[in-house]
């Protein structure tokens, strides 16, 4: 399932580090719809969150302290490939329309104005071409030093590492590792970039790739997200050819 999210901005700015504060609309959506009972499902320590969202802030400028939006306006497209979940969001979403806005830093608020379903393509080849609407995130931990390492196309391990994160990925979402066998992903026209998160600068991927494997495996890699942080923005995915 997959839907399309219009919020208005209060002021012409925005934080640079914005998707812990989308996560944070999106964790005080499910806090105030259906009296809450469904927020643990999902953010209870060590859930796994089947799901990935982008989010499209037009007409925007970067500058060094914060996000110019000249027209105040942004849009989250989230994806999932479990259809309750995705009723969960987006009734919790469209639940927070016509209410008080929802606080941000820099002195700003958001509020939702439009919760709209998006028609999903369907897979049938074994090869497609795609384009990251979020970046691509591949995350590997080193439990001796406790540190996270972040790997882009461009460094020589991210086929390896990549695989490594995909099957963790589609073993948590208890499908077959054997869905996994003979999938590649080739950059096109790509571009490597950092970007802030929680503070922290991270190293991802951003631009076109070719996706070559088992179509379910293909269908659920655009339905749910690609790779590390899908449900923290990160590994969304939209469909070229």
């Amino acid at each position: 399932m997959r839907f399309k999210v219009e919020m208005n901005l209060e002021e012409e700015r925005f934080v640079l580090d914005y998707r812990p504060v989308i996560i944070s609309l999106i964790k005080h959506s499910l806090t105030e719809y259906d009296d809450g009972r469904h927020f643990k499902t999902y953010y209870d320590v060590g859930k796994q969150k089947n799901f990935s969202f982008a989010i499209d802030i037009p007409n925007s400028k970067f500058t060094k302290d914060m996000i110019l939006v000249p027209r105040k306006k942004l849009y989250m497209i989230f994806s999932t490939d479990d259809i309750g979940t995705g009723i969960v969001f987006f009734n919790a979403l469209s639940n927070q329309k016509n209410k008080p806005r929802f606080r941000l830093p820099m002195n700003n608020s958001i509020s939702i104005k439009k919760v709209i379903t998006i028609r999903e393509d369907i897979i049938t080849n074994d090869s497609v071409n795609v384009i990251f609407k979020s970046p691509l995130c591949i995350r590997r931990h080193d439990k001796e030093s406790n540190k996270d390492m972040y790997y882009s196309y461009k460094r020589k391990e991210f086929d390896e590492v990549i695989k490594n994160v995909i099957s963790r990925q589609i073993s948590n979402a208890g499908l077959s590792a054997s869905l996994l066998d003979g999938f590649c992903i080739t950059p096109i026209r790509c571009k490597k970039t950092v970007v802030r998160h929680h503070s922290k600068f991270i190293e991802v991927s951003l631009g076109v790739f070719n996706l070559k494997g088992n179509p379910t495996l293909l269908n659920y890699l655009y339905s749910s997200g690609i790779a590390s942080r899908k449900s923290s923005g990160f590994g969304l995915i939209d469909i070229l050819s």
